[in-house]
């Protein structure tokens, strides 16, 4: 088949925070590259997972959740969101079947409302609630949303997913692909590398902490086998407090991070990783825009969801 003949789009995966975007993505790959964890808002920036079969290739759209912004970070990861839906072909949005419909569920829908191509909404962790009250959330939703397609999936196990793949199949233009055949997402492996270090951070440390964490890194250094892949990153915090924490009495969490996510980049790039971590403070960085674009999180123009 010609490329000009290929069904091919790009898709906005849209929901809540913590309502299973990343696994979802993570799931039609097959592979892990967008990070996960429990704790909400944990995806920052937008990340393309690219889905390729001998007739499509549709490019899935991992976003940060929607939510009221309450400083310049969440502002950014709103805007983030607004750049995605405007330049995909199709949305899928994931309502979390534990907790039901939420005010936060309405907050995304009433973006979609306005959204002129087709959008399918899946209930999720359906595997984690009993089938009743699957049945009648499937039933509040057809209230609700009727004018879009309702699927019953479970990220996690990868329940219904082949359905909304072949429904998405039936949406997506024919057209040139978007990305090469051999790529499997728009990020770096240094990207990639910062996102795993910072998913540690969520899963290992409590509280608030997390959220004031950004990695950057300073080095990615390839090497002839064996030897070890070299990466050199810094892990910023807004509190002394926090890179205390972050390190640990005698360095123990801060080797315990550093083993976890060398162990995950290992996985993925199938080679010895020598990882070294630092941390350091960067006062309030979550509330400057200039050490925002520094850090990657780029502000451009202000965004209509901005106060």
């Amino acid at each position: 088949m010609g490329t000009a003949e290929l069904i091919c789009g790009a898709v906005a995966v849209l929901g809540k925070p913590n309502v299973g975007k990343s696994t979802f993505m993570n799931t039609v790959l097959g592979q892990k590259i967008a990070i996960v964890s429990p704790r909400p808002q944990t995806t920052r920036a937008a990340m393309a997972g690219i889905y390729q079969d001998d007739a499509s290739q549709i490019v899935f759209y991992d976003t940060p959740g929607i939510h009221q912004p309450h400083n310049k970070l969440s502002q950014t990861m709103i805007h983030v969101v607004e750049e995605v839906i405007d330049g995909s072909d199709a949305a899928l949005f994931l309502v979390d079947a534990k907790e039901g419909i939420t005010s936060e569920d309405q907050l995304v829908a009433e973006w979609l409302q306005k959204y002129k191509k087709p959008v399918l909404c899946a209930l999720n962790k359906t595997d984690l609630v009993p089938a009743g009250r699957v049945q009648e959330l499937s039933g509040k939703l057809k209230e609700e949303y009727g004018q879009w397609l309702l699927f019953r999936v479970s990220a996690k196990t990868g329940h219904g997913v082949n359905e909304v793949l072949a429904q998405l199949k039936r949406f997506l233009p024919k057209q040139e692909p978007l990305f090469p055949e051999d790529e499997i997402t728009d990020k770096t492996m240094r990207e990639i590398a910062s996102e795993l270090v910072r998913e540690q951070c969520f899963l290992q440390i409590k509280q608030e902490v997390p959220y004031g964490v950004a990695v950057v890194i300073d080095k990615y250094e390839e090497r002839e086998e064996p030897n070890p892949i070299l990466i050199q990153a810094t892990i910023y915090v807004e509190k002394d407090s926090q890179k205390g924490i972050l390190i640990g009495a005698q360095g123990k969490q801060l080797k315990a991070l550093g083993t976890a996510a060398r162990l995950e980049i290992e996985k993925l790039l199938d080679r010895k990783v020598f990882l070294e971590l630092w941390v350091k403070v960067l006062k309030n960085w979550r509330k400057d825009e200039d050490i925002l674009k520094r850090l990657g999180y780029i502000v451009s123009k202000k965004s209509k969801h901005e106060k």
